[in-house]
């Protein structure tokens, strides 16, 4: 996985940013939110309260649009993203969709339902509580002790009787102890936790002990790669025959190989076959040696080393083969065998065929 990869990853965890500048003016006895004239505002009771939210004598708004609903004569900004008030709270947020062709900035405004307005504050990363519960955006959960709770990053919480991950604790975790290592690990003075969300895997998000890791001696190398004094980790697995105190992630753009003084590993697979000295990555999962091609940390049988160069999408070639995702594609001509731009129902093709994903198709005439 490239660094580009992980950024857009950690775009998709929903991290949205607000615009900061004002855009509410008065003039000529009218409300403008930038070029938006707000025909219902009360030009004389009108006021701006940050850069978002401002009120009238009836209502509040956002971003110049009428939350309605609302006691304007009540209504406080508490920062960028939450006001409230003296019955109701708002989450509300400016946001790029990031759907396909998207460009444009969408406004949320949505009613914290549950939220007790007198007692409501905001904390930090998006998070708030009341007297009952914290609240992440607008989304209410339940805290084992509502006093001493505060989030820790976007994900991660504790209060002083457990962690939690994904606003749900984690069982066993020991709260006055429990902090975050990175995105993925973090730990109190008895455990390692790994923890995934949907970035990471299928599985719904969750949390497993590294039962096998030192809280004390532990320490990130890498996205999902950790070592302790004895043991080196990828994710929650141990990785048995690492030497911990040599091993470490690639490099900043290949996340998934790792090595130490003597071995390499793709992800927590061992790359028995692979010449550690003469290694050297083609890709995010092909790589080979001075003897060998690999897909992640499978040899490719009789591969062509010389001439065996990387395409794009998965697909490679030799003088005598082409290859998906580490597999032969059968029938497919080396020679002529190339990438196709900009065509949705083919990515490749040869002087005989189109291909999608490494299958061959037939184009409907």
């Amino acid at each position: 996985m490239k660094l580009l990869h992980i950024l857009l990853s950690i775009l998709g965890l929903g991290i949205l940013l607000s615009c900061k500048k004002s855009g509410y003016q008065t003039k000529n006895g009218l409300v403008y939110y930038k070029d938006y004239l707000m025909r219902s505002a009360d030009h004389d009771s009108f006021q701006e309260l940050n850069a978002v939210f401002a009120n009238d004598k009836a209502v509040g708004y956002y971003r110049g649009i009428t939350l309605t609903g609302s006691n304007g004569m009540g209504f406080t900004a508490l920062d960028e993203h939450y006001a409230k008030d003296n019955a109701t709270v708002f989450y509300c947020d400016n946001y790029i969709d990031f759907k396909l062709f998207e460009t444009s900035r969408k406004d949320k405004i949505s009613r914290v339902y549950g939220a007790d307005a007198s007692s409501f504050q905001v904390i930090d990363y998006d998070y708030a509580k009341d007297k009952f519960r914290a609240y992440y955006k607008e989304t209410g959960f339940a805290v084992n002790d509502v006093a001493t709770f505060k989030p820790l990053d976007y994900m991660f919480g504790k209060d002083k009787n457990v962690g939690y991950f994904y606003l749900k604790p984690i069982p066993g975790s020991d709260g006055n102890s429990f902090d975050v290592v990175s995105r993925n690990f973090s730990r109190d003075d008895k455990a390692v936790y790994y923890s995934w969300n949907n970035l990471d895997s299928t599985e719904p998000p969750g949390v497993r002990v590294i039962k096998e890791a030192k809280p004390g001696s532990f320490t990130v190398v890498g996205l999902y790669y950790a070592t302790d004094t004895i043991h080196a980790f990828y994710k929650d697995n141990v990785l048995t025959a690492a030497n911990s105190s040599s091993f470490k992630q690639w490099d900043e753009v290949y996340t998934d190989y790792a090595h130490d003084s003597t071995h390499v590993y793709f992800q927590n697979l061992l790359i028995t076959a692979a010449d550690k000295p003469t290694f050297s990555i083609l890709s995010d999962q092909y790589a080979r040696d001075n003897k060998t091609v690999f897909y992640k940390a499978n040899p490719i049988k009789d591969a062509d080393l010389a001439s065996f160069h990387m395409l794009e999408y998965g697909y490679a070639k030799d003088a005598k083969r082409v290859y998906y995702e580490g597999k032969v594609l059968r029938g497919a001509d080396p020679v002529s065998f190339a990438m196709v731009s900009n065509e949705a129902d083919r990515d490749a093709a040869d002087k005989a065929h189109f291909y999608a994903e490494g299958q061959r198709v037939k184009l409907e005439e």
